[in-house]
C-alpha cells in the first residue's frame, strides 16, 4: 500500500492537522500571498462542491481583498488543530455472520477502511461481540455491559503510513484477522451498544474537545440480554444527551431495517444504514464507514488563543485560503451554519468562540485542493461575506 499522502502545508484530516496562525498588528491589508506546497489528502466531509470562488472575486470571498499577514500583520504564529474525531467500531461476530459469505465481505470491509490513505489521522478503537476478549461476559449469556466497553484494539490515530510503520492500522487489521464468528447465533445488542456508550461517554467527559461517535455493524435481531429494541435506542439517546455521541447503526443481512433506524434517530444520526442481502456488501459497507467518517471529519478548527496573553477579539480573526499555485483569499465570516449559502466561515459562539468552521462548499474546495495553504489571522477587522445575490 502506498503512504497515505500529507497536505504538509496546512491540513491533516481528524486532528492531526496544522494551520499557520498569524497574529496580525493592524488593519486590513490587500497584498496576496503565494501559493502553499505539499501533497493530497481528502479529509472527508458530505458538504457540496462549489460556493468558493477560486479566482479571488467578492462572490464567495471576505469581499475586503485578502488580507496579506507580511503587509498587516507581525511574524508570530503557532499551530492549530482540527478538532480530534473517535470512532468506535462495535463489530457483530454472531453464528449468523457465517452465512452468505457475510463475515468474508464485511472484514475485508473493515481492513480496507483501516487502510485507506484518506483515514489518516482518524483515531478509531474496536471491539467484537459478542466475544469474550479482551474481558469476559460480552456475549448474550454474560450481559455485562462493563466487559463490552473493554476495548479489543484501543483507540488510536492511525497515521500516514502503512503498516507495520503505522501500528494503530497494524494493531486494527490484526485485531480483524485474528477474529472469526462464533459458533452461536446470540446478538447481546443491547450489552454491546451498552458497553460502547459507556466507554464513548467516558472518552468525552475525559477529552470534552473531542467528537466521539459509535458505529454499531450488526447482521441480526437483539437475541439475548434486553431485547427490546426501544430500550437498546435508550442507550444511544443518553450518551448524546448528556455527552455529544452520536451513534450510527449499519444493518448487515438478517437485521432489521426499522430497527438500524430507532437506534440512529435515537444517537443523533437520523437514519440508519441498511445494507441488506447484496452481492455488493463489502464495497456497501466499505463505503457507509467513510460516509460516516466524511460526516464527521469536517473543516472544524480549534479557536486558537492571542500569542502575547491578551483576551481574544472576536471581531479581530480572519482566515486566509491560498489555493496550489493561486492567490491568496480572505474568506469570508457568516453569522452561523444557516448562512452558508455562498460559503465562508463561522464562529460556534459568536461572541466567546472556541471553534472556527468552514462552510461546507468551502469546505470541500479546500479539501479538494491538495496543494491548499490556510491561515488564521488575529488582530486584523474580520471581513464579511456578502449576501447572496
Amino acid at each position: 500500500m502506498s503512504h497515505r499522502s500529507l497536505l504538509t502545508a496546512s491540513l491533516l484530516c481528524a486532528g492531526m492537522a496544522s494551520l499557520s496562525l498569524v497574529q496580525c498588528g493592524g488593519d486590513d491589508g490587500n497584498d496576496d500571498g503565494t501559493g502553499g506546497k505539499g501533497g493530497g489528502l481528502n479529509l472527508g466531509g458530505n458538504g457540496g462542491v462549489g460556493g468558493l470562488d477560486l479566482d479571488g472575486s467578492a462572490a464567495n470571498g471576505g469581499g475586503g481583498g485578502a488580507i496579506s499577514p507580511d503587509a498587516a500583520c507581525g511574524t508570530s504564529s503557532e499551530e492549530a488543530t482540527l478538532v480530534p474525531v473517535n470512532m468506535l467500531v462495535m463489530f457483530d461476530r454472531s453464528g449468523s455472520m457465517n452465512q452468505n459469505n457475510k463475515w468474508p465481505q464485511a472484514s475485508n470491509a473493515l481492513i480496507a477502511f483501516f487502510q485507506d490513505p484518506a483515514t489518516a489521522g482518524l483515531r478509531i478503537a474496536l471491539r467484537f461481540f459478542p466475544h469474550d476478549q479482551p474481558a469476559a461476559g460480552c456475549t448474550n449469556q454474560g450481559c455485562n455491559t462493563n466487559a463490552c466497553s473493554q476495548l479489543l484494539v484501543p483507540i488510536g490515530a492511525v497515521t500516514k503510513d502503512p503498516a507495520p510503520a503505522d501500528t494503530q492500522e497494524a494493531a486494527l487489521v490484526s485485531g480483524v484477522q485474528s477474529s472469526a464468528p462464533g459458533n452461536g447465533g446470540g446478538t447481546p445488542m443491547f450489552a454491546a451498544l451498552g458497553g460502547a456508550e459507556q466507554w464513548a461517554m467516558a472518552h468525552a467527559a475525559a477529552h470534552p474537545n473531542e467528537k466521539v461517535v459509535v458505529v454499531l455493524v450488526t447482521d441480526g435481531l437483539p437475541n439475548g440480554c434486553d431485547e427490546d429494541i426501544n430500550n437498546i435506542a435508550a442507550l444511544a439517546s443518553a450518551a448524546r444527551t448528556s455527552h455529544g455521541v452520536l451513534t450510527y447503526a449499519v444493518g448487515l443481512e438478517g437485521s432489521a431495517e426499522n430497527q438500524m433506524d430507532t437506534i440512529a434517530v435515537a444517537g443523533g444520526t437520523n437514519k440508519g444504514i441498511f445494507i441488506g442481502s447484496s452481492a455488493n456488501a463489502q464495497a456497501e459497507l466499505l463505503a457507509a464507514l467513510k460516509a460516516i467518517q466524511g460526516s464527521q471529519v469536517s473543516c472544524e478548527f480549534q479557536m486558537p488563543a492571542p500569542k502575547d496573553g491578551s483576551t481574544l477579539d472576536p471581531k479581530k480573526v480572519n482566515v486566509n485560503y491560498t489555493p496550489g499555485g493561486g492567490s491568496t483569499q480572505t474568506l469570508g465570516q457568516v453569522g452561523g451554519a444557516a448562512d452558508c449559502a455562498n460559503g465562508g466561515w463561522y464562529y460556534d459562539n459568536p461572541t466567546s468562540p472556541s471553534k472556527i468552521t468552514l462552510c461546507p462548499s468551502t469546505c470541500s474546495t479546500v479539501q479538494a485542493d491538495k496543494a491548499a495553504k490556510m491561515e488564521i489571522l488575529l488582530g486584523c477587522a474580520t471581513q464579511l461575506q456578502p449576501p447572496p445575490s
